[in-house]
């Protein structure tokens, strides 16, 4: 028969010793990993000129809108879960008072944030008055440049600050 080790208890020493070791660099991996993502993604919205809160019909708030005029983004923010019907989209369309028409500004996150580029002609018409409209789009947006599915969610504009 084969008789089993009995470990000294310098061997056990040593053994809490690396437990440690990889717990602290484990956690140290990980903060290191978190601080990247966001590095990556710095929030550059420090001057919001336009916000606006897109809400149901009920009006709940589903979205925060915000317009960094500078940076010419809009950051989409999901203020409520809001996943669209399988093969559809919500897309954010912007009402002006001039009946240019609509203007798509981008496709609205179901979940979590999203940034979307703005043409400095869209943001200066952003930053006048005007509503934002999100409707019902087949996936990858409206097929041309007006909205095809029905109004679900709206938001007022307002100047921040």
């Amino acid at each position: 028969t084969i008789r089993g080790a009995n470990p000294t208890s310098e061997l056990w020493a040593d053994i809490r010793v690396w437990r440690w070791a990889t717990a602290a660099f484990a956690i140290l991996s990980l903060a290191l990993l978190v601080a990247a993502i966001i590095a990556r993604d710095p929030p550059d919205f420090s001057e919001i000129s336009i916000v606006a809160i897109v809400r149901d019909g009920e009006r709940h708030p589903v979205w925060a809108i915000r317009l960094a005029r500078a940076a010419h983004q809009i950051a989409a923010d999901t203020l409520r879960d809001e996943p669209a019907p399988p093969g559809r989209v919500y897309q954010l369309w912007l009402l002006v008072a001039d009946r240019t028409g609509p203007r798509q500004l981008g496709i609205l996150p179901p979940a979590g944030r999203k940034r979307i580029a703005v043409s400095p002609g869209n943001a200066r018409l952003l930053a006048g008055a005007g509503e934002l409209v999100v409707t019902l789009e087949p996936a990858g947006g409206s097929p041309n440049r007006e909205p095809s599915g029905p109004a679900v969610f709206r938001g007022a504009l307002e100047r921040a600050g």
